[in-house]
Order: structure tokens, then C-alpha cells, then sequence
């Protein structure tokens, strides 16, 4: 008979042990995980100026994925003031269009929203007061300076009068996009 010397099959076991702790160890050091961050399931970017916060900014291309050069394309995003007193906004600009038509409200009450409809045919108006519900209007972009289409984004600057200004990169939205 012949004899293993002794301590040798532990000590591989000892082994493999150590080094399969200090691999799956290893998936969790360090600060970045693949499970570190929640993504928004909003379709647009988000960006904030004091106490004013732009969510779910986009341009609503519609029916189609893209915008024409020469076109209009009208933002889609909520303004949600969450300072004690009113602000407005003063301008909308970008690089990508000419001219900037607002449409409806432009003042956001203390502590209230402001819905900016995109191509929804929804009623333009100021908040209800009494109920704490935002107002809705819009806000198009005219004279669009290339075409527009889905992945890249296009800067667009919000300037409010109190808080100040804010460049937030936007994305194009159409209807299409839903469909298979």
C-alpha cells in the first residue's frame, strides 16, 4: 500500500478555499458596482438650477423619430419649483434652433410645477391654487438648425429669473419609438 504524505490533501482544499474567498470577495470592493445607481425609467434628462428642477426634458418629435431641418419641435418636460416663492422662466435657447416660441404660463408658483405638454394638444394654463395642481404649456423650438433624430443629444438652455440658467442635454422622443 502505498501512502499519501500526510497535510497534502488539506492543504489543496485550504487552498482553493482562500482563493475562491478572495475572488468572489473581490466582486463587491470598490466604490462602483453594477448595482450602485437607480435609473430613471423617464425618457428625457433631468437638471436642477437652485431650487428649480427640470425632469424628463425632451424634444417631442411625435410621430416620426426625427426633426427636419427648418422644422419645429416642441420640449416635453415638468418644472417643479421647490423654493418658498415664485420664479419664471425668462428664456429657453439652444444651438439647434433659431428662435424659441413659449406658449401659455411661464411663471412657476413657490412650491408648484409647471408641465410643458410637448405635441399633447392638452389645455395651456397656470396652476390651480387651491388644489396645488401645476399648470401646463409649451415651449417650441422654431427654425430647428439640423436635422434631430434619436441617440445624440442637443443641448438646450433654461433661464429662470430667479434661480438663474441651466444647459440640460436633450434627446428626441417620437411616438415611433414605442412601436417594435
Amino acid at each position: 500500500m502505498s501512502r499519501r504524505p500526510r497535510g497534502t490533501r488539506p492543504s489543496i482544499v485550504v487552498a482553493t478555499l482562500l482563493t475562491a474567498g478572495l475572488a468572489l470577495g473581490g466582486c463587491s470592493a470598490g466604490s462602483v458596482t453594477q448595482t450602485d445607481t437607480i435609473v430613471s425609467q423617464a425618457d428625457g434628462a433631468t437638471g436642477q438650477v437652485g431650487g428649480i428642477l427640470l425632469r424628463d426634458v425632451s424634444l417631442d418629435a411625435g410621430p416620426t423619430n426625427t426633426v427636419s431641418s427648418g422644422a419645429e419641435v416642441p420640449l416635453r418636460l415638468t418644472i417643479i419649483n421647490q423654493t418658498p416663492t415664485e420664479d419664471r422662466l425668462v428664456s429657453v435657447t439652444s444651438p439647434y434652433a433659431v428662435s424659441v416660441r413659449p406658449e401659455g404660463p411661464t411663471t412657476i408658483p413657490a412650491n408648484n410645477s409647471l408641465r410643458i405638454i410637448g405635441n399633447d394638444p392638452g389645455p395651456l394654463g397656470p396652476p390651480d391654487p387651491f388644489v396645488r395642481v401645476g399648470g401646463s404649456a409649451r415651449i417650441v423650438l422654431t427654425g430647428v438648425t439640423q436635422q434631430l433624430r434619436p441617440g445624440p443629444t442637443y443641448e438646450v438652455t433654461f433661464t429662470f429669473e430667479k434661480a438663474g440658467t441651466v444647459t440640460v442635454p436633450v434627446i428626441v422622443v417620437g411616438e415611433g419609438e414605442a412601436e417594435g
